[in-house]
């Protein structure tokens, strides 16, 4: 468990699906992941002065290259706050301990005087979609009877809602319900935050909020039957975790920059 100390308001930072290469030209459908990524944290730089913590929620890595995570966590070191980690689809666990060692990155429960953030492992070892196994549920489970007068954000890397696009939601969180089920019982919680999608959205839900972020490289075309990249650029959710329990959210991106993308290729 980390502790966290905040004002009125936690001020979190959320970047996602970065899947960086060891090789600094590595790309994904032709864009360069690393340079994409700076691209963000330099608007992250003048739009957000004072950050309180980054999540960083999932396919860190494409290639799962101890590299990769190195290249993660020196880009995040100069902004002199607490980086946790997720894994996706697409990490390597070994490679990330590997790096993250000595530092709070795999901090499962973070806590402030107002708020809790629960970072939950949804990875299925050599499958795409995600899973939230048993001994998740639990670490989610106890964590909400320990602290029920904590505001409660959960964060995970796959999709625990239909994004209304076929081939995206065959690889969302399989046991989702049981997922939905547990939390109807904890009235704390209040947000539920993801990745995976490469795309955002924001619902309200038995007053809950369910966010999802664009990715710090390429996009996923909204409400597409099949795979298809969306023309939009990076980008990353600032949240404001209120000590009332409420919460102010948005997503900027990349301005002014062209990044070169290969439209043609049918799969990530």
């Amino acid at each position: 468990m980390y502790s966290l100390d905040s004002g009125n308001a936690l001020r979190l930072l959320q970047i996602t699906d970065t899947h960086l290469n060891g090789p600094e030209e590595g790309h994904l459908l032709g864009m360069k992941t690393l340079h994409s990524m700076n691209c963000v944290l330099d608007i992250v730089r003048s739009e957000r002065p004072s950050v309180d913590a980054f999540l960083v929620t999932g396919d860190l890595s494409q290639d799962g290259s101890v590299t990769a995570y190195r290249h993660l966590h020196h880009a995040l070191t100069p902004f002199a706050c607490p980086v946790f980690w997720l894994e996706g689809n697409h990490d390597n666990p070994d490679a990330m301990q590997q790096v993250a060692a000595g530092t709070e990155h795999l901090e499962r429960i973070i806590r402030t005087p107002h708020w809790q953030i629960i970072m939950l492992n949804s990875q299925v070892e050599g499958a795409v979609y995600g899973r939230l196994a048993q001994d998740q549920l639990a670490l989610l489970e106890q964590a909400l009877k320990e602290q029920p007068d904590l505001h409660t954000l959960i964060t995970f890397h796959h999709h625990p809602l239909n994004m209304g696009s076929e081939w995206i939601d065959r690889i969302g969180v399989k046991n989702a319900d049981e997922f939905h089920t547990l939390i109807r019982d904890y009235p704390q919680v209040k947000c539920v935050l993801w990745g995976h999608v490469h795309q955002e959205s924001d619902q309200m839900i038995n007053g809950v909020r369910y966010l999802s972020t664009p990715s710090t490289c390429v996009q996923f075309t909204p409400q597409s039957e099949d795979f298809s990249v969306d023309c939009r650029a990076p980008g990353y959710r600032w949240l404001d975790l209120q000590a009332d329990g409420s919460i102010d959210t948005g997503v900027s991106r990349v301005e002014d920059i062209e990044f070169e993308i290969d439209y043609s290729v049918k799969g990530y």
